[in-house]
C-alpha cells in the first residue's frame, strides 16, 4: 500500500479500519418558508429555507455537490424579488457563506406556482461534518400581496473525493 495514501499537505485524512478511502457521502432535508407578510425593507436576519448535514469523514479533498429545488407559490398580484444564500458551517461552530446569491424574481398576473431550482459544487474540503443552510436573504423584497410560500424545499449534498 502507498505510504502517502490519506496525506495531503501534511494533513493525514481518516480511513476506514481495511485502509481504503471513502468514495462517497450523501445527505438530504426538506423544509420551506411561509407564507411570508409584505417586505419592504430590509429583514434583520435570514429566513431559513432548508438545511442538512453531510459527515465526509474517511473521505480526502471533499467536494460537496448541492442541489436545491423548491416550488414557490404566489398569490395573485405579488411582486417578488427573493434572493437565497447558502452557509456553511464546520464542527467547529464557524459559519461561513458559500457561492453566490440565486435570485427568483416575478411579478404574479394569477394565482400560481413556479419551480426554482440552482446547484453548488463546493470545493477543496478537508473530511469533516459540515451543515448547509439555504436562507432568504436579508434585501429580498415582497410588494403589494402578501402570503409567498415555499414549498417542498430539498438540499440534497453528495460529497465525493476530487
Amino acid at each position: 500500500m502507498n505510504s502517502m495514501l490519506g496525506y495531503c499537505n501534511g494533513y493525514q485524512y481518516p480511513t476506514s479500519d481495511n485502509g481504503t478511502v471513502r468514495p462517497v457521502a450523501f445527505g438530504s432535508s426538506t423544509g420551506g418558508a411561509g407564507p411570508l407578510p409584505v417586505i419592504t425593507t430590509l429583514l434583520a436576519d435570514p429566513i431559513n429555507v432548508v438545511s442538512t448535514a453531510i459527515e465526509t469523514a474517511g473521505m480526502r479533498d471533499v467536494t460537496n455537490l448541492l442541489i436545491f429545488t423548491s416550488i414557490i407559490s404566489l398569490p395573485l398580484g405579488i411582486s417578488v424579488t427573493l434572493n437565497f444564500q447558502i452557509t456553511r458551517t464546520n464542527s467547529d461552530g464557524s459559519t461561513i457563506k458559500v457561492g453566490p446569491t440565486y435570485t427568483f424574481s416575478t411579478l404574479a398576473t394569477a394565482l400560481e406556482s413556479e419551480s426554482f431550482a440552482f446547484q453548488l459544487a463546493d470545493s477543496n474540503l478537508r473530511p469533516d461534518n459540515y451543515t448547509y443552510s439555504v436562507e432568504i436573504c436579508t434585501n429580498s423584497i415582497i410588494d403589494i400581496t402578501p402570503g409567498l410560500t415555499v414549498n417542498n424545499a430539498t438540499l440534497s449534498i453528495i460529497g465525493f473525493n476530487d
